[in-house]
């Protein structure tokens, strides 16, 4: 979602209707997804979509109880992740266990990222924005969010769709490479795409967050959460939605039609129109 008061805030968003086959969120923290993607992840898990979530760091740090020891806030914070996933109906939460707040975009976590979409084989991945480093004049953005989306960004173009990237990976594992389609990217002032969501995804991703005890107090969130959605919905000629930045990776341009109708493939000829199938991109 584009700042409040940005240039880009009352800019016209195109609509991405395209439902992916599969679908990965790359964050850096629990939590992170839910403010990122939970409606976006309701939406298409409804439609038939798999979907999954992984974790770069253990979110260890993510507290303020110096008593608390070593690896109890980690499993408090990964257990509520996996509750927040439920109410998506995602069940594949994978945590890559990396130090919270010490996250580098090294190879190790590379490869590490290589291995999950490797096994995971996303169409899409949505993940947040490693150019982004403050928000208005009152946050200035973890550097593990930035580093977790650089090194995902990275693992997918170019790592895992090459045999000679990690090449342990292939020989020792068996990990075939794998080109992820579209990727997402959750920005501010360079969103270009809105993807549409109902009521029920806002309400889930609302839960979702309610699951963050740890974390914070969720009910303040609803005013400002449904709000967004409008607004959002408001630029692209929908109800509710929510905005990215789009990479479509596809070779052939011809094959980029991922716009209005793919979600109801419109009829050709008396036939739907198939929807673009994951095998085309690895």
């Amino acid at each position: 979602m584009s700042a409040p008061g940005s240039p880009a805030a009352a800019l016209p968003l195109e609509l991405f209707e395209y439902v992916p086959e599969s679908a990965l969120v790359v964050v850096a923290h629990p939590d992170d997804c839910d403010f990122l993607a939970a409606d976006v992840l309701s939406a298409w898990v409804r439609q038939g979509t798999r979907a999954g979530i992984c974790l770069v760091t253990d979110g260890d740090a993510g507290g303020d109880d110096p008593d608390i020891p070593l690896g109890a806030l980690s499993r408090i914070r990964l257990e509520e992740q996996g509750r927040a996933a439920a109410h998506l109906g995602v069940h594949d939460v994978r945590c890559l266990g990396y130090p919270d707040g010490m996250l580098q975009n090294t190879l190790a976590v590379r490869r590490d990222l290589v291995r999950v979409l490797r096994e995971f084989r996303p169409e899409l991945v949505i993940t947040m924005d490693p150019t982004s480093r403050f928000f208005g004049r009152g946050y200035i953005n973890h550097p593990d969010h930035r580093a977790a989306a650089d090194a995902c960004l990275d693992a997918i173009f170019p790592s895992a769709r090459d045999v000679r990237a990690f090449p342990e990976l292939f020989r020792e594992e068996g990990l075939q490479p794998h080109k992820t389609r579209f990727v997402l990217v959750g920005t501010g002032d360079w969103s270009d795409v809105a993807v549409p969501v109902a009521a029920v995804d806002v309400e889930n991703k609302l839960a979702a967050l309610g699951e963050h005890h740890s974390q914070f107090d969720a009910t303040d969130m609803r005013e400002s959460t449904w709000e967004g959605v409008r607004e959002i919905g408001a630029r692209a000629g929908v109800e509710l939605a929510e905005s990215y930045r789009l990479f479509d990776l596809a070779p052939n341009p011809s094959q980029r039609e991922y716009g209005k109708g793919l979600a109801a493939p419109e009829r050709r000829n008396g036939v739907p129109a198939p929807r673009l199938p994951q095998s085309q991109w690895g």
